[in-house]
């Protein structure tokens, strides 16, 4: 296994009066070096028990990037490195949340607009309740659809259950509200989301749905279960045809380029207080749901509030509030998160369909959300059977 490890210079501003700045903070560092020095215990191991390719990792704390790490392979003979490209699956709705937050906040789009004016779907625009979808409900998944087409027995998209009612996870849904956009602005969604929220922030190694030239040579091969190597085309035939949205499926972006994201969120600076309430307000419960519901587990302790946003889980422990995706196709897996209180985040993302253990692990390891990394324990242990128990300091 190849390991690669970075500790990120930090950056400080000096007054007219000082020629030399001052030491880092040795806390801060120590705590790195105790995370380090677990990660390289555990994580080569773990990659091999588990049948997973490799992972990258980054931690901001205080609201800056302070720490990466890359371990395992980009493909066979190649080391994960902080220019690997992975896919992030479903972390594609995060970017299509930030953007449609980012039009919502220009007055260029309106949350709470129907969206049938102007985006007709031919599933469903003979239903009645497709009248009733609006951007937030299709952001919070409650426009009562099921994830995507291939769900229904005719492969055609149709209403389970009536929106506003309850929770259910629907990728389609999340386009639905890209191609609102699409058609609000005249523009492309990949247009809109470079202009409003990727070029702002200074963001480049990152695409939606498309595998671009400057990726070449520089992502991250999927393994399947069993451990074998597997092609995109084999795996995901509509990214490597060009075919993929990217609004809700496949987002390719390298770990410190969606860090950079998560710093930016955490300043938020381009938004009013109202409007990053609005992103971190609690639309609709997980509670019930088969997948993410907090199992009843002896030892879990569960969020105090958990749900959907505009896009984004939210989890709600008293006063302390983390929003997070995870992201899980045939050989990748990615979790990121960050903590508007606390002031901190990271990224995980793995070329691995057995990526969850993995994740749940590093999590642990990292140490700055252990309700959270408990809360994916548990998820494991209710959905597997396979129970985790806390690892040895």
């Amino acid at each position: 296994m190849f390991r690669i490890v970075l500790l990120i210079v930090y950056a400080f501003f000096l007054s007219a009066c000082t020629s030399e700045p001052p030491a880092p903070d040795t806390a801060v560092q120590d705590d790195l070096q105790v995370l380090e020095n677990r990660l390289d215990r555990t994580i080569p191991d773990l990659l091999a028990e588990e049948k997973v390719a490799g992972v990258g990792i980054a931690v901001i704390r205080n609201g800056e990037l302070v720490w990466q790490a890359y371990y395992g392979e980009q493909s066979a003979g190649v080391p994960v490195t902080q220019a690997t490209v992975f896919n992030t699956a479903s972390v594609a709705k995060t970017i299509t949340a930030e953007t449609l937050i980012a039009l919502s906040a220009k007055g260029i789009i309106d949350f709470d607009e129907p969206i049938a004016p102007y985006v007709s779907h031919p599933d469903l625009v003979e239903d009645p309740r497709y009248q009733q979808l609006t951007a937030r409900l299709l952001l919070s998944h409650r426009a009562g659809l099921l994830n995507w087409a291939y769900a229904y027995e005719d492969g055609r998209l149709a209403f389970d259950h009536d929106p506003a009612t309850r929770f259910s996870y629907s990728g389609a849904g999340i386009e639905l509200a890209a191609d609102y956009a699409e058609a609000k602005t005249g523009k492309t969604f990949r247009m809109l989301a470079s202009e409003h929220v990727l070029e702002p922030l200074g963001i480049k190694e990152i695409s939606l749905g498309r595998i671009p030239d400057w990726a070449e040579g520089r992502i991250a091969s999927p393994m399947d279960n069993e451990g074998n190597y597997r092609s995109i085309a084999e795996l995901n035939a509509s990214l490597a045809g060009g075919q993929a949205s990217g609004a809700a499926d496949d987002l390719l972006v390298t770990v410190p380029a969606y860090a950079k994201l998560i710093v930016a969120l955490l300043k938020s600076d381009w938004l009013t207080q109202e409007q990053i309430d609005e992103r971190e307000r609690i639309i609709t419960s997980l509670e019930g749901d088969p997948i993410y519901q907090c199992p009843d587990l002896d030892w879990l302790v569960c969020p105090t509030l958990y749900g959907y946003g505009l896009g984004w889980q939210v989890y709600q422990y008293d006063n302390h509030k983390v929003l997070k995706h995870s992201g899980s196709d045939a050989g990748e897996n990615a979790i990121v998160y960050y903590s508007p209180d606390r002031q901190s985040g990271g990224v995980i993302f793995v070329n691995g369909a057995n990526g969850w253990v993995v994740m749940a692990r590093i999590l642990e390891i990292i140490g700055d959300e252990p309700l959270i990394a408990d809360y994916y324990r548990g998820l494991i242990e209710a959905l597997t059977g396979r129970a985790l128990l806390p690892l040895e300091q």
